[in-house]
């Protein structure tokens, strides 16, 4: 039996030039021609009552998917046209076949897409249930078919205060630190941080101007605890939050994947690994507003995140192309990211960083080999950073061996490295503090290089405003334009032991006065 669907927030769904890249190259990863499995037993959603373009088809592909299910296994299948759905949930050795033909879309309703699982309770916002598609401890999983999966992301969050900026801006300025903390999200006229925000939707009231707080589901399609997982020969469009989300998964494979998002929907993330090993990541093309390729590794996983290889990639972001963090609680070790792209052609700010490697919560962050990235219109190149924020709440301790006092970041090789139209010099960075007894903690980041690494700025006009002292940034949330000015415009380094830059080519501004290294407590 099917349902009505009751609109959340019908006041809300629009769409202004430069939400979406237009220029997507989509025949160059989806295979439309894309056959169905004949091997296996089909389970055709409209042979369980769905009809396209109706209201809401969620009990026939529920139906499906259980059958699928009891049968031990098989293809549901969603062909035929659109069919508008509240949460899909898939099961062992289950494929979810999309035709090239059709499109599995997200209700815009709230409630349709909630619903506490079993055994999700330690996971963070996810453990309401609140994803599109789901599949929660099931083996021999995969998406595919050449479809698309459509999330109604601009339903779930309020319009932004200004519409997307299509000309670059005439000047470079950040925020000084007092500014960057206060608001969160501040309103520094001219500030790089407020041209980028301003024109973000959330969902909450960021500017205190009397908006509601609007539900939305927290993930598009989350696979948690599931082994042997395929994504592929999909499109992902208009997530309303995280798009694709692997969480404490073993043997994962994401290739010819395109995620075509809103990119001024917030949070809406691309790819986010979380807590999982054997992870492949190949031949996507992401677009979206939040962190393109990310791995996480938050305190609720209680597993190393580890063995991930991201390769021949193209990421289109407002914010962070590839990042470690910022959930980082449990180890992160072995990650290779390499032969991508990252850019963003067509509409301003630049990307906020092309490549962050982050530990802010006790991760150790080591092995981590990105190399072989072309980068146009990304503010700030490289970002690496050791701080304690501490989001998981680790007691105060006077020893500094504590997770207290965060973890570690080591062994990171970035190499051959091409980044155009950059506005913002690279920030590597540990951290100096104190214990309350006076003792000092000394947290360095240590055995990084950097190699063959070319920066071009765009030569706009920069506002610089040079402190007197450079605060350490201890607790606050990693962001690369949330540190104020800095002394050098190339590369700057500080609390940092064995640190080799070699071949380093950067062309600042023409008004530039900021020479291109500088070394703080570099051992």
């Amino acid at each position: 039996m099917r349902g009505s669907e009751i609109i959340s927030y019908p006041h809300l769904g629009h769409i202004y030039e430069g939400d979406y890249y237009k220029d997507i190259p989509f025949d160059a990863y989806i295979d439309r021609k894309q056959a169905v499995p004949q091997d296996r037993r089909i389970f055709d959603i409209r042979d369980f009552g769905a009809v396209p373009d109706d209201k809401l088809n969620t009990e026939a592909i529920r139906s499906a998917c259980e059958a699928c299910r009891d049968f031990g296994g098989g293809v549901v299948l969603i062909a035929g046209g659109s069919y508008r759905s509240g949460r899909v949930r898939l099961y062992d050795h289950t494929t979810l076949f999309i035709a090239a033909d059709s499109e599995l879309v997200a209700s815009r309703n709230y409630n349709d897409l909630i619903g506490r699982i079993p055994g999700t309770q330690d996971f963070g916002e996810e453990s309401s249930g609140g994803a599109f598609i789901l599949a929660v401890d099931a083996k021999d999983v995969t998406i595919t078919g050449g479809g698309r999966i459509h999330g109604n992301g601009e339903w779930f969050v309020h319009d932004p205060r200004k519409k997307p900026a299509l000309e670059p801006f005439d000047v470079t300025m950040l925020p000084t630190r007092e500014q960057a903390k206060t608001p969160m999200i501040n309103t520094v006229p001219d500030s790089i941080r407020t041209y980028y925000r301003d024109r973000i939707r959330y969902a909450e009231d960021k500017y205190g101007e009397g908006l509601p707080v609007l539900k939305r589901p927290s993930t598009m399609v989350w696979l948690l605890r599931c082994e042997d997982v395929k994504v592929e020969n999909i499109i992902l469009h208009d997530s309303m939050c995280w798009t694709l989300h692997p969480e404490a998964c073993d043997r994962v494979t994401i290739r010819n994947v395109v995620i075509d998002d809103n990119r001024h929907v917030a949070n809406t993330d691309g790819v986010d690994i979380s807590g999982c090993s054997r992870v492949e990541v190949s031949r996507c093309f992401i677009s979206c507003a939040d962190d393109g390729l990310c791995v996480k590794n938050p305190v609720y996983t209680h597993r190393a995140s580890e063995d991930i290889h991201m390769h021949d990639c193209v990421v289109l972001t407002v914010m962070n192309a590839f990042k470690i963090g910022t959930g980082t609680r449990h180890d992160i070790r072995r990650v290779t990211v390499e032969n991508c792209e990252f850019m963003l052609p067509d509409i301003f700010p630049g990307s906020v960083s092309g490549i962050s490697v982050e530990s802010c919560d006790g991760s150790r962050v080591e092995d981590v080999i990105v190399r072989n990235i072309r980068m146009d219109n990304v503010q700030c190149p490289l970002y690496i950073l050791l701080d304690r924020r501490n989001q998981a709440g680790i007691p105060y301790s006077e020893d500094e061996e504590s997770l207290y006092w965060g973890g570690d970041i080591s062994r990171v090789f970035i190499g051959n490295i091409s980044a155009a139209r950059c506005e913002l010099p690279a920030i590597l960075t540990g951290y100096a503090d104190h214990t309350k007894n006076g003792k000092p903690v000394r947290k360095a980041i240590h055995d990084i290089t950097v190699a063959d690494y070319t920066a071009i700025y765009r030569d706009n006009r920069e506002i610089i405003t040079i402190p007197g002292e450079f605060e350490e940034f201890l607790t606050d949330y990693p962001e690369c334009n949330a540190h104020g000015d800095v002394d050098a415009c190339g590369i700057w380094v500080r609390h940092a032991d064995r640190v080799t830059l070699r071949n380093i080519d950067v062309r600042s501004r023409t008004m530039n006065t900021r020479p291109v290294v500088r070394l703080y407590d570099v051992n």
